[in-house]
């Protein structure tokens, strides 16, 4: 674990905890998401995922440049046959596995000791299906579990373009020095480290509990 957590000269105090969403606190199966899209005959599908780096249509929603509705009326084109906005719904969201308890817990018990950012690519239609599902669903409303939310559609710039993380940086005023970001993308952990923010590389479903032991939030 340790050669996975770089922080700046030794630094162990840390005020600010920014997580990534998916693939850190959530659970993602592409294959189902592929599987479903080749269910509706959208064979194209294989052009668009990527854990890291969607493309096409899956970039676009989450860079901002399309809503979600266009993304979904788009996807219905891709369509041989006609297709509902319910199936391309179903057929998108089914990647989206599970938000472990345990993580959520883990989420608000930081934020008792230290401000917990979220900084996420993530599109119109998957940030509102987490909402409902993940976090209203559990009876915890998505602002009890976070300070401040930095979200690619939004902003308009996905990881791991800089000019996210400087969005970040002029919004909120943190300390990177005192920062711990959370990613499980080496390209996403690197840029923040330009900025002199401690970072963690985290392994796909991985319980991370133990990470926080070496640290004194404050």
């Amino acid at each position: 674990m340790v050669e996975r957590l770089h922080l700046h000269h030794g630094h162990k105090e840390i005020r600010t905890v920014i997580f990534d969403f998916g693939g850190v606190l959530l659970n993602l199966n592409p294959d189902k998401c592929r599987k479903a899209f080749h269910d509706l005959g959208i064979h194209q599908i294989e052009e668009f995922i990527d854990r890291y780096r969607p493309k096409g249509l899956f970039f676009e929603a989450e860079c901002g440049n399309i809503g979600q509705e266009t993304f979904i009326r788009e996807l219905r084109k891709l369509a041989p046959r006609p297709v509902s906005r319910e199936e391309i719904v179903n057929a998108y969201t089914s990647f989206l596995i599970e938000l472990p308890i345990r993580k959520l817990e883990l989420v608000r018990q930081l934020k008792e000791h230290c401000q917990v950012y979220l900084l996420s690519n993530i599109n119109e239609l998957c940030f509102n299906y987490c909402q409902k599902r993940f976090f209203a669903g559990q009876g915890f409303p998505i602002s009890d579990c976070f300070d401040r939310m930095y979200l690619s559609y939004r902003i308009g710039i996905c990881k791991p373009d800089p000019g996210i993380y400087e969005a970040m940086l002029n919004d909120s005023g943190l300390d990177p020095a005192s920062t711990l970001f959370v990613d499980d993308s080496r390209d996403n952990t690197e840029v923040a480290d330009r900025y002199g923010i401690n970072t963690y590389l985290a392994l796909p479903e991985e319980d991370f509990h133990p990470l926080f032991s070496h640290f004194r939030l404050t």
